[in-house]
């Protein structure tokens, strides 16, 4: 009895350390392929979309550079509606502390007699975050309303100036992608 189980311990630390070194062959084993087979994508922000007014500057440059980088590369093709997509690139420029403060002034039609009925409110905010450009791609969880805080977080990088000329946060998971693209592809020949 003492020697099966000897044996069949044995077996297991073999198999387990063949299984350790198949997957240390593999530099790519850890790159999600959900991200290979996506056609469609949205790029956004943190603070809101290309075209949301609340969308910081720096937030929206950091969109434009992605759907460019994105563009160039050719691997998938940018959708203008979430609910479009299957994966969501969400962009954030570096900045650890950001404040805002304005003022809203609405203006609307009385509902009884002449004049306009005007009023004013105030907003401010302030949130804290990483001082790098960051970059996560997320895949929507199917629903009948899009919900990202219910997606799947597949990769995220965060670079000093990752999202600048070139947007090297881009580059570095085009270069993900294209390796374990091609190692796959390498794997299916007979």
């Amino acid at each position: 009895m003492r020697r099966a189980c000897f044996c069949i311990s044995l077996v297991l630390i073999l198999a387990s350390a063949l299984a350790a070194k198949k997957r240390d062959m593999d530099p790519t084993a850890s790159f999600p392929r959900a991200l290979l087979s996506a056609r469609y994508v949205y790029v956004t922000s943190f603070t809101g979309g290309e075209f949301n007014i609340s969308t910081y500057p720096e937030d929206r440059a950091a969109i434009e550079t992605a759907q460019k980088a994105l563009e160039k590369w050719g691997r998938y093709i940018l959708v203008y509606k979430p609910e479009q997509a299957d994966l969501i690139f969400n962009v954030r420029a570096g900045r650890q502390v950001e404040a805002r403060a304005a003022m809203r002034v609405a203006s609307t039609p009385p509902t009884i007699g002449p004049g306009v009925n005007a009023g004013s409110g105030g907003m401010a905010g302030a949130s804290f975050g990483p001082k790098d450009d960051y970059v996560e791609i997320l895949m929507p969880t199917p629903t009948e309303r899009l919900n990202v805080s219910r997606a799947t977080m597949l990769w995220n990088r965060e670079r000093h100036n990752g999202l600048g000329d070139g947007a090297p946060l881009i580059q570095d998971f085009r270069k993900e992608a294209d390796a374990a693209a091609a190692h796959d592809a390498e794997k299916k020949k007979p």
